[in-house]
């Protein structure tokens, strides 16, 4: 199947640069001096508000999300188990907001709604990932930039 334009506008903006790569339950819920939230909170608000997002893409509605709605008090992952459930479905996630893309057509009436949806998926998406990034860099566990490229292949 050809790529449609909007594909190409956004073919690697999903990219997750492998952030969770070899995450563990601890360093999810480690408490950085500076940082407001765990690895463990942005994953779960990622979850929830990618759910939101995705929920939009799929239909005509337009109803609202409560920011705070989609962070959790809970600091960490209990165990591996909950940890990898939680990937499993940020992954499906993705792979379903990358579909809904491959799906956009000029001809649909509400096509612009969507691009902004996908626009703000592409945005906050990298947000939170880079601060993932930079708390795994200061735990220790996540290669330096002279380390991606082996890091990434």
């Amino acid at each position: 199947m050809p790529q449609n334009k909007f594909e190409v506008l956004f073919q690697d903006a999903f990219d997750t640069f492998k952030v969770f790569h070899n995450i563990t339950p601890e360093e999810t819920g480690s408490i950085l001096p500076q940082a407001p939230t765990t690895i463990w909170q942005i994953l779960n608000h990622l979850i929830a508000w990618q759910d939101h997002q995705i929920g939009l893409l799929q239909s005509d509605q337009q109803d609202v999300l409560k920011e705070d709605a989609t962070w959790i008090n809970k600091p960490g992952a209990t165990n591996q188990e909950e940890l990898q459930q939680a990937l499993l479905k940020f992954d499906s996630q993705i792979k379903k907001i990358k579909y809904e893309v491959s799906k956009l057509d000029k001809n649909d009436l509400s096509v612009f709604t969507k691009l902004k949806i996908t626009q703000d998926l592409s945005v906050h998406l990298p947000f939170h990932l880079g601060e993932i990034i930079l708390m795994r860099r200061m735990l220790g566990t996540y290669p330096l930039p002279h380390q991606m490229k082996e890091f990434l292949s």
